[in-house]
Protein backbone atom coordinates (compact mmCIF):
# COMPACT_ATOMS: atom_id res chain seq x y z
CA UNK A 1 0.00 0.00 0.00
CA UNK A 2 1.12 3.55 -0.68
CA UNK A 3 -0.86 5.05 2.16
CA UNK A 4 1.29 6.16 5.07
CA UNK A 5 0.59 7.27 8.58
CA UNK A 6 3.30 9.94 8.57
CA UNK A 7 3.35 13.37 7.00
CA UNK A 8 6.24 14.83 5.02
CA UNK A 9 8.54 17.26 6.82
CA UNK A 10 7.32 20.15 4.70
CA UNK A 11 3.75 20.21 6.01
CA UNK A 12 1.57 22.26 3.65
CA UNK A 13 -1.20 22.40 6.26
CA UNK A 14 0.72 23.98 9.16
CA UNK A 15 -0.92 27.32 9.97
CA UNK A 16 0.66 30.46 8.50
CA UNK A 17 3.98 31.33 10.09
CA UNK A 18 5.72 27.98 9.67
CA UNK A 19 8.50 27.19 12.08
CA UNK A 20 11.96 27.83 10.74
CA UNK A 21 15.29 29.53 11.45
CA UNK A 22 17.83 28.73 14.14
CA UNK A 23 16.67 27.12 17.39
CA UNK A 24 16.23 29.47 20.36
CA UNK A 25 19.21 29.95 22.66
CA UNK A 26 19.22 27.94 25.88
CA UNK A 27 20.05 31.11 27.79
CA UNK A 28 17.15 33.09 26.31
CA UNK A 29 14.48 34.14 28.81
CA UNK A 30 11.32 31.99 28.71
CA UNK A 31 8.29 33.33 26.85
CA UNK A 32 5.46 34.47 29.04
CA UNK A 33 2.14 32.86 28.19
CA UNK A 34 -0.52 35.34 29.19
CA UNK A 35 -4.20 35.37 28.11
CA UNK A 36 -3.49 38.09 25.57
CA UNK A 37 -0.77 36.05 23.88
CA UNK A 38 -3.02 32.97 23.85
CA UNK A 39 -5.83 35.00 22.26
CA UNK A 40 -3.60 36.38 19.53
CA UNK A 41 -1.95 33.05 18.79
CA UNK A 42 -4.99 30.77 18.84
CA UNK A 43 -7.99 33.00 18.13
CA UNK A 44 -6.74 35.88 16.01
CA UNK A 45 -5.57 33.57 13.22
CA UNK A 46 -6.43 34.03 9.57
CA UNK A 47 -8.82 31.08 9.58
CA UNK A 48 -10.65 32.14 12.73
CA UNK A 49 -11.01 35.72 11.56
CA UNK A 50 -12.37 34.59 8.19
CA UNK A 51 -14.88 32.33 9.93
CA UNK A 52 -16.05 35.04 12.35
CA UNK A 53 -16.29 37.71 9.67
CA UNK A 54 -18.34 35.58 7.31
CA UNK A 55 -20.50 34.31 10.18
CA UNK A 56 -21.30 37.91 11.10
CA UNK A 57 -22.31 38.73 7.52
CA UNK A 58 -24.44 35.60 7.25
CA UNK A 59 -26.20 36.29 10.56
CA UNK A 60 -27.12 39.78 9.36
CA UNK A 61 -28.65 38.24 6.23
CA UNK A 62 -30.56 35.72 8.34
CA UNK A 63 -31.93 38.43 10.63
CA UNK A 64 -33.05 40.58 7.70
CA UNK A 65 -34.78 37.67 5.94
CA UNK A 66 -36.43 36.28 9.07
CA UNK A 67 -37.46 39.39 11.00
CA UNK A 68 -37.55 42.37 8.66
CA UNK A 69 -38.84 40.89 5.40
CA UNK A 70 -40.40 37.60 6.60
CA UNK A 71 -39.02 35.99 3.45
CA UNK A 72 -38.99 32.22 3.76
CA UNK A 73 -38.75 29.22 1.46
CA UNK A 74 -41.19 26.46 2.39
CA UNK A 75 -38.55 23.73 2.41
CA UNK A 76 -36.50 25.70 4.95
CA UNK A 77 -39.37 25.71 7.43
CA UNK A 78 -40.08 22.05 6.73
CA UNK A 79 -36.52 20.93 7.50
CA UNK A 80 -36.45 22.89 10.74
CA UNK A 81 -39.93 21.59 11.57
CA UNK A 82 -38.74 17.98 11.40
CA UNK A 83 -36.39 18.73 14.27
CA UNK A 84 -39.13 20.70 16.02
CA UNK A 85 -41.46 17.66 16.01
CA UNK A 86 -38.88 15.63 17.96
CA UNK A 87 -38.87 18.18 20.77
CA UNK A 88 -42.31 19.79 20.81
CA UNK A 89 -44.97 17.72 19.00
CA UNK A 90 -47.59 15.75 20.91
CA UNK A 91 -45.66 12.49 20.29
CA UNK A 92 -42.02 13.34 20.95
CA UNK A 93 -39.61 10.68 19.68
CA UNK A 94 -36.54 10.56 17.44
CA UNK A 95 -38.36 8.95 14.51
CA UNK A 96 -40.51 12.09 14.28
CA UNK A 97 -37.66 13.56 12.23
CA UNK A 98 -39.21 11.76 9.25
CA UNK A 99 -37.63 9.73 6.48
CA UNK A 100 -38.41 11.67 3.31
CA UNK A 101 -35.38 13.93 3.77
CA UNK A 102 -31.99 13.12 5.23
CA UNK A 103 -31.93 13.96 8.94
CA UNK A 104 -28.77 15.99 9.58
CA UNK A 105 -30.14 19.52 8.84
CA UNK A 106 -33.13 18.89 11.11
CA UNK A 107 -30.99 17.37 13.86
CA UNK A 108 -28.59 20.32 13.66
CA UNK A 109 -31.49 22.78 14.00
CA UNK A 110 -32.59 20.93 17.17
CA UNK A 111 -29.54 22.30 18.98
CA UNK A 112 -30.88 25.84 18.56
CA UNK A 113 -34.51 24.80 19.09
CA UNK A 114 -33.65 23.79 22.66
CA UNK A 115 -34.02 27.48 23.50
CA UNK A 116 -37.46 27.78 21.92
CA UNK A 117 -39.15 27.94 25.35
CA UNK A 118 -37.25 31.14 26.05
CA UNK A 119 -37.42 32.71 22.57
CA UNK A 120 -40.16 31.41 20.30
CA UNK A 121 -38.73 33.25 17.28
CA UNK A 122 -36.37 30.29 16.91
CA UNK A 123 -39.33 28.36 15.52
CA UNK A 124 -41.87 31.08 14.70
CA UNK A 125 -39.41 32.87 12.40
CA UNK A 126 -37.33 29.82 11.48
CA UNK A 127 -34.32 31.45 13.12
CA UNK A 128 -33.11 28.04 14.31
CA UNK A 129 -32.89 26.91 10.70
CA UNK A 130 -31.20 30.14 9.67
CA UNK A 131 -28.63 29.81 12.45
CA UNK A 132 -27.85 26.33 11.18
CA UNK A 133 -27.35 27.70 7.67
CA UNK A 134 -25.18 30.61 8.84
CA UNK A 135 -22.82 28.51 10.97
CA UNK A 136 -22.61 25.79 8.30
CA UNK A 137 -21.87 28.18 5.45
CA UNK A 138 -19.26 30.00 7.54
CA UNK A 139 -17.75 26.57 8.19
CA UNK A 140 -17.75 25.90 4.43
CA UNK A 141 -15.82 29.15 3.87
CA UNK A 142 -13.34 28.15 6.58
CA UNK A 143 -12.77 24.73 5.02
CA UNK A 144 -12.35 26.18 1.54
CA UNK A 145 -9.79 28.73 2.74
CA UNK A 146 -7.88 25.99 4.59
CA UNK A 147 -7.89 23.78 1.50
CA UNK A 148 -6.51 26.60 -0.65
CA UNK A 149 -3.77 27.26 1.93
CA UNK A 150 -2.84 23.58 2.02
CA UNK A 151 -2.68 23.66 -1.78
CA UNK A 152 0.15 26.17 -1.37
CA UNK A 153 -1.69 29.27 -2.64
CA UNK A 154 -0.21 32.48 -1.23
CA UNK A 155 -2.16 34.50 1.30
CA UNK A 156 -3.32 37.41 -0.87
CA UNK A 157 -4.75 35.39 -3.80
CA UNK A 158 -6.27 32.76 -1.51
CA UNK A 159 -8.09 35.45 0.47
CA UNK A 160 -9.40 36.87 -2.80
CA UNK A 161 -10.58 33.39 -3.83
CA UNK A 162 -12.17 32.87 -0.42
CA UNK A 163 -13.94 36.24 -0.56
CA UNK A 164 -15.33 35.58 -4.05
CA UNK A 165 -16.76 32.31 -2.79
CA UNK A 166 -18.10 33.71 0.47
CA UNK A 167 -19.72 36.73 -1.20
CA UNK A 168 -21.19 34.94 -4.21
CA UNK A 169 -24.90 35.90 -4.40
CA UNK A 170 -26.10 32.30 -4.11
CA UNK A 171 -23.81 31.64 -1.15
CA UNK A 172 -25.04 34.81 0.56
CA UNK A 173 -28.71 33.90 0.13
CA UNK A 174 -28.37 30.28 1.21
CA UNK A 175 -26.18 31.23 4.16
CA UNK A 176 -29.14 32.75 5.94
CA UNK A 177 -32.39 31.30 4.62
CA UNK A 178 -32.45 28.04 6.59
CA UNK A 179 -32.09 25.67 3.64
CA UNK A 180 -29.80 22.64 3.65
CA UNK A 181 -27.30 24.05 1.14
CA UNK A 182 -25.03 25.48 3.87
CA UNK A 183 -24.54 22.16 5.67
CA UNK A 184 -24.32 20.36 2.33
CA UNK A 185 -21.48 22.57 1.10
CA UNK A 186 -19.70 22.44 4.46
CA UNK A 187 -19.50 18.65 4.47
CA UNK A 188 -18.62 18.40 0.76
CA UNK A 189 -15.86 21.02 0.93
CA UNK A 190 -14.44 19.41 4.08
CA UNK A 191 -14.32 16.12 2.17
CA UNK A 192 -12.49 17.83 -0.70
CA UNK A 193 -10.01 19.46 1.69
CA UNK A 194 -8.93 16.21 3.30
CA UNK A 195 -8.92 14.32 0.02
CA UNK A 196 -6.53 16.99 -1.30
CA UNK A 197 -4.24 16.19 1.64
CA UNK A 198 -4.25 12.50 0.84
CA UNK A 199 -3.64 13.09 -2.86
CA UNK A 200 -0.66 15.27 -1.96
CA UNK A 201 0.97 13.26 0.81
CA UNK A 202 -0.75 9.86 1.02
CA UNK A 203 -1.83 10.52 4.61
CA UNK A 204 -4.19 7.78 5.83
CA UNK A 205 -5.77 9.97 8.49
CA UNK A 206 -6.73 12.58 5.90
CA UNK A 207 -8.30 9.90 3.69
CA UNK A 208 -10.40 8.75 6.64
CA UNK A 209 -11.42 12.33 7.49
CA UNK A 210 -12.54 12.91 3.91
CA UNK A 211 -14.58 9.71 3.94
CA UNK A 212 -16.27 10.60 7.25
CA UNK A 213 -17.14 14.07 5.94
CA UNK A 214 -18.82 12.46 2.92
CA UNK A 215 -20.77 10.15 5.22
CA UNK A 216 -22.16 13.18 7.02
CA UNK A 217 -22.78 14.82 3.65
CA UNK A 218 -25.02 11.90 2.63
CA UNK A 219 -27.02 12.39 5.83
CA UNK A 220 -27.53 15.98 4.65
CA UNK A 221 -28.38 15.39 1.00
CA UNK A 222 -28.46 12.11 -0.88
CA UNK A 223 -26.63 13.64 -3.86
CA UNK A 224 -23.43 13.02 -1.88
CA UNK A 225 -23.73 9.33 -2.80
CA UNK A 226 -22.44 10.17 -6.27
CA UNK A 227 -19.53 12.02 -4.69
CA UNK A 228 -18.68 8.90 -2.71
CA UNK A 229 -18.69 6.75 -5.85
CA UNK A 230 -16.73 9.18 -8.03
CA UNK A 231 -14.29 9.94 -5.23
CA UNK A 232 -13.76 6.24 -4.58
CA UNK A 233 -12.87 5.69 -8.25
CA UNK A 234 -10.40 8.60 -8.12
CA UNK A 235 -8.79 7.20 -4.96
CA UNK A 236 -8.46 3.75 -6.53
CA UNK A 237 -6.83 5.12 -9.69
CA UNK A 238 -4.33 7.28 -7.81
CA UNK A 239 -3.50 4.53 -5.34
CA UNK A 240 -2.94 2.04 -8.15
CA UNK A 241 -0.64 4.43 -10.02
CA UNK A 242 1.40 5.23 -6.91
CA UNK A 243 1.87 1.72 -5.62
CA UNK A 244 5.01 -0.24 -6.33
CA UNK A 245 5.38 -3.82 -7.45
CA UNK A 246 3.34 -5.95 -9.80
CA UNK A 247 -0.22 -5.48 -10.94
CA UNK A 248 -1.80 -7.52 -8.13
CA UNK A 249 -0.04 -5.71 -5.23
CA UNK A 250 -0.98 -2.39 -6.82
CA UNK A 251 -4.56 -3.55 -7.21
CA UNK A 252 -4.61 -4.59 -3.55
CA UNK A 253 -3.41 -1.13 -2.55
CA UNK A 254 -6.12 0.49 -4.69
CA UNK A 255 -8.83 -1.74 -3.22
CA UNK A 256 -7.72 -1.03 0.34
CA UNK A 257 -7.56 2.75 -0.07
CA UNK A 258 -10.85 3.02 -1.97
CA UNK A 259 -12.55 0.80 0.63
CA UNK A 260 -11.41 3.13 3.39
CA UNK A 261 -12.86 6.04 1.41
CA UNK A 262 -16.28 4.59 0.58
CA UNK A 263 -17.04 2.70 3.81
CA UNK A 264 -18.39 5.70 5.86
CA UNK A 265 -20.67 6.74 3.01
CA UNK A 266 -21.92 3.19 2.54
CA UNK A 267 -22.51 2.82 6.28
CA UNK A 268 -24.41 6.13 6.40
CA UNK A 269 -26.63 5.17 3.46
CA UNK A 270 -27.18 1.60 4.63
CA UNK A 271 -27.79 2.57 8.24
CA UNK A 272 -30.31 5.25 7.36
CA UNK A 273 -32.08 2.90 4.91
CA UNK A 274 -32.33 0.09 7.48
CA UNK A 275 -33.67 2.44 10.16
CA UNK A 276 -36.21 3.74 7.65
CA UNK A 277 -37.31 0.20 6.75
CA UNK A 278 -37.68 -0.88 10.38
CA UNK A 279 -39.86 2.12 11.21
CA UNK A 280 -41.73 2.84 7.96
CA UNK A 281 -41.42 -0.36 5.94
CA UNK A 282 -39.55 1.44 3.15
CA UNK A 283 -35.79 1.56 2.62
CA UNK A 284 -35.79 4.84 0.71
CA UNK A 285 -38.82 6.88 1.72
CA UNK A 286 -37.61 9.88 -0.25
CA UNK A 287 -38.41 7.93 -3.41
CA UNK A 288 -41.04 5.35 -2.58
CA UNK A 289 -43.28 6.78 0.13
CA UNK A 290 -46.49 8.73 -0.32
CA UNK A 291 -44.58 11.94 0.35
CA UNK A 292 -41.46 10.96 -1.60
CA UNK A 293 -40.15 12.74 -4.64
CA UNK A 294 -41.30 10.08 -7.11
CA UNK A 295 -44.92 10.30 -5.95
CA UNK A 296 -44.84 14.09 -5.83
CA UNK A 297 -43.15 14.48 -9.21
CA UNK A 298 -45.68 12.17 -10.83
CA UNK A 299 -48.36 14.78 -10.20
CA UNK A 300 -46.38 17.72 -11.59
CA UNK A 301 -46.04 19.01 -15.12
CA UNK A 302 -42.58 18.47 -16.59
CA UNK A 303 -40.79 20.11 -19.47
CA UNK A 304 -39.54 18.15 -22.46
CA UNK A 305 -36.13 16.52 -22.37
CA UNK A 306 -34.81 19.22 -24.69
CA UNK A 307 -36.06 21.94 -22.34
CA UNK A 308 -34.50 20.23 -19.32
CA UNK A 309 -31.13 19.98 -21.09
CA UNK A 310 -31.32 23.66 -21.99
CA UNK A 311 -32.18 24.57 -18.41
CA UNK A 312 -29.13 22.76 -17.08
CA UNK A 313 -26.96 24.40 -19.71
CA UNK A 314 -28.18 27.89 -18.75
CA UNK A 315 -28.06 27.21 -15.00
CA UNK A 316 -24.49 25.90 -14.97
CA UNK A 317 -23.22 28.45 -17.49
CA UNK A 318 -24.72 31.32 -15.47
CA UNK A 319 -22.94 30.13 -12.33
CA UNK A 320 -19.71 29.48 -14.22
CA UNK A 321 -19.64 31.30 -17.59
CA UNK A 322 -15.96 30.48 -18.24
CA UNK A 323 -16.33 26.76 -17.51
CA UNK A 324 -14.81 25.50 -20.81
CA UNK A 325 -11.73 27.69 -20.49
CA UNK A 326 -11.04 27.04 -16.78
CA UNK A 327 -11.80 23.32 -16.88
CA UNK A 328 -9.56 22.63 -19.88
CA UNK A 329 -6.75 24.82 -18.53
CA UNK A 330 -6.89 23.17 -15.09
CA UNK A 331 -6.82 19.65 -16.53
CA UNK A 332 -3.97 20.45 -18.93
CA UNK A 333 -1.90 22.09 -16.19
CA UNK A 334 -2.48 19.25 -13.72
CA UNK A 335 -1.54 16.69 -16.38
CA UNK A 336 1.70 18.50 -17.23
CA UNK A 337 2.59 18.75 -13.55
CA UNK A 338 1.50 15.17 -12.83
CA UNK A 339 -0.46 16.60 -9.92
CA UNK A 340 -3.55 14.46 -9.11
CA UNK A 341 -5.04 16.90 -6.60
CA UNK A 342 -7.43 18.32 -9.18
CA UNK A 343 -9.30 15.02 -8.92
CA UNK A 344 -10.57 15.95 -5.44
CA UNK A 345 -13.00 18.74 -6.45
CA UNK A 346 -13.79 17.17 -9.81
CA UNK A 347 -14.76 13.79 -8.33
CA UNK A 348 -16.44 14.76 -5.05
CA UNK A 349 -18.14 18.02 -6.04
CA UNK A 350 -18.53 17.04 -9.69
CA UNK A 351 -20.10 13.73 -8.68
CA UNK A 352 -22.69 15.49 -6.53
CA UNK A 353 -23.42 17.92 -9.37
CA UNK A 354 -23.76 15.08 -11.86
CA UNK A 355 -26.30 13.35 -9.59
CA UNK A 356 -28.62 16.36 -9.76
CA UNK A 357 -28.12 16.77 -13.49
CA UNK A 358 -29.17 13.17 -14.12
CA UNK A 359 -32.05 13.47 -11.65
CA UNK A 360 -33.51 16.43 -13.52
CA UNK A 361 -33.13 14.71 -16.88
CA UNK A 362 -34.99 11.73 -15.40
CA UNK A 363 -37.78 13.97 -13.99
CA UNK A 364 -36.90 13.09 -10.39
CA UNK A 365 -36.49 16.71 -9.28
CA UNK A 366 -37.75 20.13 -10.28
CA UNK A 367 -35.56 22.62 -12.20
CA UNK A 368 -34.34 24.60 -9.19
CA UNK A 369 -31.23 26.74 -9.46
CA UNK A 370 -29.99 25.78 -6.00
CA UNK A 371 -29.36 22.20 -7.09
CA UNK A 372 -26.34 23.48 -9.03
CA UNK A 373 -24.78 25.45 -6.17
CA UNK A 374 -21.81 23.06 -5.95
CA UNK A 375 -20.66 24.58 -9.24
CA UNK A 376 -19.43 27.58 -7.21
CA UNK A 377 -16.82 25.74 -5.09
CA UNK A 378 -15.78 23.68 -8.13
CA UNK A 379 -14.86 26.82 -10.06
CA UNK A 380 -13.03 28.29 -7.05
CA UNK A 381 -10.94 25.15 -6.60
CA UNK A 382 -10.11 24.90 -10.29
CA UNK A 383 -9.08 28.55 -10.50
CA UNK A 384 -7.01 27.94 -7.38
CA UNK A 385 -5.28 25.03 -9.12
CA UNK A 386 -4.19 27.43 -11.89
CA UNK A 387 -2.37 29.75 -9.48
CA UNK A 388 -1.07 27.10 -7.06
CA UNK A 389 2.69 26.51 -7.15
CA UNK A 390 4.08 23.53 -9.01
CA UNK A 391 4.60 20.77 -6.40
CA UNK A 392 7.50 19.39 -8.43
CA UNK A 393 9.59 22.57 -8.11
CA UNK A 394 11.12 21.70 -4.76
CA UNK A 395 14.61 21.27 -3.43
CA UNK A 396 16.03 19.14 -0.64
CA UNK A 397 17.54 20.98 2.33
CA UNK A 398 20.53 19.71 4.33
CA UNK A 399 18.08 18.48 6.97
CA UNK A 400 16.15 16.41 4.43
CA UNK A 401 13.03 18.56 4.17
CA UNK A 402 11.65 19.44 0.76
CA UNK A 403 11.11 23.16 0.20
CA UNK A 404 10.28 25.35 -2.76
CA UNK A 405 12.96 27.66 -4.12
CA UNK A 406 12.76 31.00 -2.37
CA UNK A 407 11.76 34.08 -4.36
CA UNK A 408 12.71 37.62 -3.73
CA UNK A 409 10.16 39.96 -2.23
CA UNK A 410 9.66 41.76 -5.52
CA UNK A 411 9.11 38.63 -7.59
CA UNK A 412 6.83 37.21 -4.92
CA UNK A 413 4.70 40.37 -4.95
CA UNK A 414 4.47 40.35 -8.76
CA UNK A 415 3.47 36.68 -8.74
CA UNK A 416 0.75 37.31 -6.14
CA UNK A 417 -0.51 40.35 -8.04
CA UNK A 418 -0.73 38.36 -11.27
CA UNK A 419 -2.59 35.58 -9.42
CA UNK A 420 -5.09 38.10 -8.05
CA UNK A 421 -5.73 39.62 -11.47
CA UNK A 422 -6.23 36.17 -13.01
CA UNK A 423 -8.61 35.19 -10.20
CA UNK A 424 -10.68 38.34 -10.59
CA UNK A 425 -10.81 37.98 -14.37
CA UNK A 426 -12.03 34.39 -14.14
CA UNK A 427 -14.48 34.69 -11.23
CA UNK A 428 -15.98 38.19 -11.30
CA UNK A 429 -18.06 37.36 -14.43
CA UNK A 430 -19.51 34.37 -12.54
CA UNK A 431 -20.64 36.62 -9.67
CA UNK A 432 -22.41 38.95 -12.11
CA UNK A 433 -24.14 36.23 -14.14
CA UNK A 434 -25.16 34.31 -11.00
CA UNK A 435 -26.88 37.39 -9.58
CA UNK A 436 -28.67 37.97 -12.89
CA UNK A 437 -29.87 34.34 -13.03
CA UNK A 438 -31.32 34.59 -9.51
CA UNK A 439 -33.69 37.28 -10.78
CA UNK A 440 -34.52 35.44 -14.00
CA UNK A 441 -37.85 33.59 -13.56
CA UNK A 442 -36.77 31.02 -16.15
CA UNK A 443 -33.71 30.02 -14.08
CA UNK A 444 -33.88 31.15 -10.45
CA UNK A 445 -37.59 30.73 -9.77
CA UNK A 446 -37.14 29.93 -6.05
CA UNK A 447 -34.61 32.70 -5.50
CA UNK A 448 -36.80 35.20 -7.31
CA UNK A 449 -39.81 34.47 -5.12
CA UNK A 450 -37.73 35.03 -2.00
CA UNK A 451 -36.02 38.21 -3.18
CA UNK A 452 -38.25 39.95 -5.72
CA UNK A 453 -40.55 41.72 -3.29
CA UNK A 454 -37.52 42.83 -1.25
CA UNK A 455 -35.63 44.51 -4.08
CA UNK A 456 -38.52 45.69 -6.25
CA UNK A 457 -40.21 48.94 -5.22
CA UNK A 458 -43.43 47.88 -6.94
CA UNK A 459 -43.58 44.06 -7.07
CA UNK A 460 -45.98 42.58 -9.57
CA UNK A 461 -48.95 40.45 -8.58
CA UNK A 462 -46.99 37.19 -8.68
CA UNK A 463 -44.11 38.51 -6.60
CA UNK A 464 -46.51 40.02 -4.09
CA UNK A 465 -47.98 36.57 -3.41
CA UNK A 466 -44.76 35.55 -1.68
CA UNK A 467 -44.76 38.77 0.33
CA UNK A 468 -48.07 37.81 1.96
CA UNK A 469 -47.30 34.13 2.52
CA UNK A 470 -46.03 34.48 6.09
CA UNK A 471 -48.95 36.72 7.10
CA UNK A 472 -51.39 34.10 5.82
CA UNK A 473 -49.64 31.39 7.83
CA UNK A 474 -49.69 33.40 11.04
CA UNK A 475 -53.37 34.24 10.49
CA UNK A 476 -54.33 30.54 10.33
CA UNK A 477 -52.10 29.58 13.23
CA UNK A 478 -53.46 32.38 15.44
CA UNK A 479 -57.07 31.53 14.62
CA UNK A 480 -56.59 27.89 15.61
CA UNK A 481 -54.73 28.87 18.79
CA UNK A 482 -57.61 31.11 19.81
CA UNK A 483 -60.06 28.20 19.65
CA UNK A 484 -58.41 26.94 22.88
CA UNK A 485 -58.85 23.31 21.91
CA UNK A 486 -57.21 20.44 23.83
CA UNK A 487 -54.01 18.83 22.60
CA UNK A 488 -54.43 16.39 19.72
CA UNK A 489 -57.80 17.81 18.64
CA UNK A 490 -56.91 18.72 15.02
CA UNK A 491 -55.71 16.16 12.47
CA UNK A 492 -53.49 17.61 9.73
CA UNK A 493 -51.11 16.38 7.06
CA UNK A 494 -47.94 18.42 7.44
CA UNK A 495 -46.75 17.55 3.94
CA UNK A 496 -49.17 20.15 2.56
CA UNK A 497 -47.76 23.52 1.61
CA UNK A 498 -47.72 26.02 4.52
CA UNK A 499 -48.75 23.35 7.04
CA UNK A 500 -45.33 22.94 8.73
CA UNK A 501 -45.20 26.72 9.19
CA UNK A 502 -48.67 26.74 10.73
CA UNK A 503 -47.58 24.14 13.28
CA UNK A 504 -44.25 25.68 14.28
CA UNK A 505 -45.69 29.21 14.54
CA UNK A 506 -48.40 27.96 16.89
CA UNK A 507 -48.26 28.62 20.62
CA UNK A 508 -49.83 25.18 21.04
CA UNK A 509 -47.97 22.82 18.66
CA UNK A 510 -49.27 19.75 20.51
CA UNK A 511 -52.73 20.66 19.27
CA UNK A 512 -52.01 18.89 15.97
CA UNK A 513 -52.02 15.20 15.09
CA UNK A 514 -49.47 14.78 12.28
CA UNK A 515 -48.10 11.84 10.24
CA UNK A 516 -44.92 12.02 12.33
CA UNK A 517 -46.98 10.81 15.30
CA UNK A 518 -47.08 7.07 15.78
CA UNK A 519 -50.87 7.04 16.23
CA UNK A 520 -51.68 9.18 13.18
CA UNK A 521 -53.26 6.43 11.08
CA UNK A 522 -55.64 5.25 13.79
CA UNK A 523 -56.58 8.84 14.64
CA UNK A 524 -57.39 9.55 11.01
CA UNK A 525 -59.32 6.29 10.63
CA UNK A 526 -61.61 7.07 13.61
CA UNK A 527 -61.07 10.57 15.04
CA UNK A 528 -63.82 10.52 17.67
CA UNK A 529 -62.68 7.26 19.24
CA UNK A 530 -59.27 8.75 19.88
CA UNK A 531 -60.56 12.16 20.98
CA UNK A 532 -59.87 14.21 17.87
CA UNK A 533 -62.72 16.43 16.75
CA UNK A 534 -61.35 18.43 13.80
CA UNK A 535 -59.62 17.85 10.47
CA UNK A 536 -57.80 20.64 8.66
CA UNK A 537 -57.52 19.87 4.93
CA UNK A 538 -55.87 21.83 2.10
CA UNK A 539 -57.64 22.27 -1.21
CA UNK A 540 -57.15 18.96 -3.10
CA UNK A 541 -57.13 20.86 -6.38
CA UNK A 542 -53.92 22.56 -5.24
CA UNK A 543 -52.38 19.76 -3.17
CA UNK A 544 -53.94 16.38 -4.04
CA UNK A 545 -51.50 14.09 -2.20
CA UNK A 546 -52.52 14.17 1.45
CA UNK A 547 -53.51 11.38 3.78
CA UNK A 548 -56.97 12.92 4.26
CA UNK A 549 -57.69 13.25 0.55
CA UNK A 550 -56.58 9.67 -0.11
CA UNK A 551 -58.63 8.16 2.73
CA UNK A 552 -61.64 10.48 2.37
CA UNK A 553 -61.79 11.63 -1.29
CA UNK A 554 -65.05 13.59 -0.88
CA UNK A 555 -64.21 15.23 2.45
CA UNK A 556 -63.45 18.61 0.85
CA UNK A 557 -66.74 18.79 -1.07
CA UNK A 558 -69.27 16.96 1.12
CA UNK A 559 -67.63 16.18 4.44
CA UNK A 560 -67.76 12.49 3.42
CA UNK A 561 -70.82 11.99 5.60
CA UNK A 562 -69.03 12.24 8.96
CA UNK A 563 -67.72 15.82 9.13
CA UNK A 564 -68.99 19.35 8.63
CA UNK A 565 -67.15 22.37 7.23
CA UNK A 566 -67.04 24.93 10.06
CA UNK A 567 -64.46 27.43 8.80
CA UNK A 568 -62.82 28.37 5.51
CA UNK A 569 -59.35 29.86 5.11
CA UNK A 570 -59.15 31.37 1.62
CA UNK A 571 -56.02 31.03 -0.43
CA UNK A 572 -53.67 33.88 0.38
CA UNK A 573 -50.12 34.48 -0.64
CA UNK A 574 -48.82 31.16 -1.95
CA UNK A 575 -50.70 29.08 0.62
CA UNK A 576 -53.59 26.93 -0.61
CA UNK A 577 -57.09 27.32 0.70
CA UNK A 578 -57.84 25.32 3.86
CA UNK A 579 -61.08 24.10 5.36
CA UNK A 580 -61.61 23.15 9.00
CA UNK A 581 -64.01 20.22 9.40
CA UNK A 582 -65.65 19.24 12.66
CA UNK A 583 -66.13 15.50 13.04
CA UNK A 584 -69.61 14.63 14.32
CA UNK A 585 -69.73 10.89 13.56
CA UNK A 586 -67.50 7.85 13.26
CA UNK A 587 -66.44 7.44 9.58
CA UNK A 588 -67.32 3.73 9.50
CA UNK A 589 -70.85 4.50 10.72
CA UNK A 590 -71.27 7.25 8.12
CA UNK A 591 -70.43 4.80 5.36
Amino acid sequence: MTTTLTRPDANPWIEDGQPGGPPPSRNAPPHRKGPGRFLIRHVATEGTLVFLLTLGIYLVIAILLDFKYHSFLGDAFSRMANGFYILYSRDRHLAAVGFVWEPLPSVAAMFFLLGNHFWTALSHNNFAGSLTSAFSMAGAVYQLRAALREWGIARAPRLVLTALFALDPMILLYSGNGMSEGLYLFTLIAAVRYLLRWLHAGDLRSLAYSAIALGFSYLTRNEAAAGVIAGGIAVALVSFSRAKGGRWPRAQSAIADSTIFVIPGVLAATGWAVISYVITGSFFGQYSSLYGSSEQEANLTHESLHARILYEFHAILSMWPLIPLVLVAAIVLATRRRDPRILAPISVLGGALGFDMLALLNNNIQPYYRYYIVTIPIEVFLVGSLIAPNPNLTRTTPRGARQRPSLGAGRRALRDLASIFLTLALLIPAVVTTAAAMFNPNIGSEELQQLAFIFEKHPNAVDALFQYRYAAIVNISTYLDNLHLPNGDIIVDNSADCMPEIIVTSNQPRLYVIPNNRDFQRELADPLTFHSHFILEPDPATFPITAMNIQYPSLWTTGDGFAKDVHKFPSRGTCPAFRLFKVFEHPNQAQ
